[in-house]
């Protein structure tokens, strides 16, 4: 299953990037977020996992991320309840606004999972991105 979420933010790349690449820093301000961690970083690689909590479904992922500064976030499944997940984050400069788009390609490990954490994922996604965008705007 595929996921596309875009969003033009008013302001920097580099502030984008850094937010969107903070995840440690997510618990802080994305909504259902009860924890964010970052497991392991160098400049050009991270592991970090993720835990939600939406209207009692709870999730964790944790990814394997491969980061080209101000330019895209790659991310590959670690630990979660998927068969697979990979996803990118890709941010592009027009005028001074920053186009960030997130894709997510998933397969669930099972059909409950499929109805509990499939819809989840669709919600998650919207609310990262939407969160990124308020959190830019500060």
């Amino acid at each position: 299953m595929e996921i596309k979420k875009e969003a033009i933010i008013l302001a920097d790349i580099r502030k984008v990037f850094n937010i969107v690449n903070r995840v440690n820093l997510y618990k802080n301000f994305v909504p259902f977020c009860t924890n964010s961690s970052i497991i392991t970083e160098d400049k050009d690689c991270m592991e970090a996992k993720l835990d939600f909590d939406i209207k009692g479904i709870k999730t964790s992922f944790t990814t394997r991320n491969s980061i080209c500064e101000n330019q895209f976030i790659e991310m590959k499944l670690v630990d979660g309840p998927f068969k697979f997940l990979d996803g990118k984050w890709e941010f592009k400069e027009a005028n001074g606004r920053t186009i960030v788009t997130l894709y997510i390609n998933y397969e669930p490990k099972n059909k409950i999972v499929e109805y509990a954490v499939g819809k989840s994922l669709e919600k998650i996604s919207g609310i990262l991105v939407k969160s990124f965008v308020e959190e830019s705007m500060k």
